[in-house]
């Protein structure tokens, strides 16, 4: 990587800076790689400029950007792979003819390197905590279906003094969410079973003619939340 950057990626170089009060105005040299500032300045000997010139001429930059590529493929899929016992797979071949064909269309919709930030995904599940009112559910289930006006309020006084060092004032808001989930299980399963369609009245015209009884609308304010 480094490589192609001093070879073949041109970058600016900062030429002066001058400071007028609190304005700062900077200017550049105009964009060259490194390596053609290397062959520019007098003070490299002509030996090491005859060694990077023959190094630029068999560099291909196209090979050196798809290794590049490759090595940030690579590179992902091990920061990926981290912490799980996995093998170590062998680095990708760089195919240069896919790469070739992948770039004349890159650039419409801009290119995701594979070393970029990813979304974290956890892979250990995650422990659920076992909730207080889990051991006494059962109970309040039964107290709501012989009191369907209990209030969430009587609920956590009864709970109190099963369990004075547990459950506080405090949990009043806990408890009430629960009481409400809880009756609207307790309703849907009264509304799934149909008993209450059982025991509704008849309309009065079929129950005159003798005729196939309607069933009235639907009461839900008759069914205890």
């Amino acid at each position: 990587m480094r490589l192609y950057g001093n070879l073949f990626q041109p970058s600016f170089k900062l030429q002066e800076k001058t400071r007028i009060g609190a304005r700062v105005i900077k200017r550049y040299h105009p964009p060259v790689p490194p390596a053609a500032r290397v062959l520019a300045h007098p003070a490299v000997a002509e030996a090491d400029k005859q060694r990077l010139q023959a190094m630029m001429e068999t560099a291909d930059p196209v090979l050196l950007f798809a290794g590049i590529r490759a090595a940030q493929e690579e590179l992902g899929r091990r920061v990926d792979r981290r912490g799980l016992n996995t093998k170590i797979e062998e680095p990708a071949v760089i195919d240069l003819q896919r790469f070739a064909a992948n770039l004349k269309t890159a650039w419409k919709s801009g290119e995701t390197r594979p070393t970029h930030r990813r979304p974290y995904r956890r892979t250990k599940p995650y422990p659920k905590r076992p909730s207080m009112y889990e051991p006494f559910e059962a109970q309040i289930k039964g107290w709501l279906e012989e009191e369907p006006a209990l209030s969430a309020a009587s609920v956590l006084q009864r709970l109190t003094k099963i369990d004075p060092s547990r459950f506080k004032k405090n949990n009043l808001r806990m408890v009430q969410r629960l009481v409400k989930v809880w009756r609207m299980e307790m309703a849907g399963l009264i509304i799934l079973d149909g008993g209450w369609m059982k025991s509704w009245p008849l309309s009065p015209s079929a129950a005159t003619d003798g005729e196939r009884a309607h069933v009235g609308p639907i009461a839900f304010g008759n069914i205890p939340r």
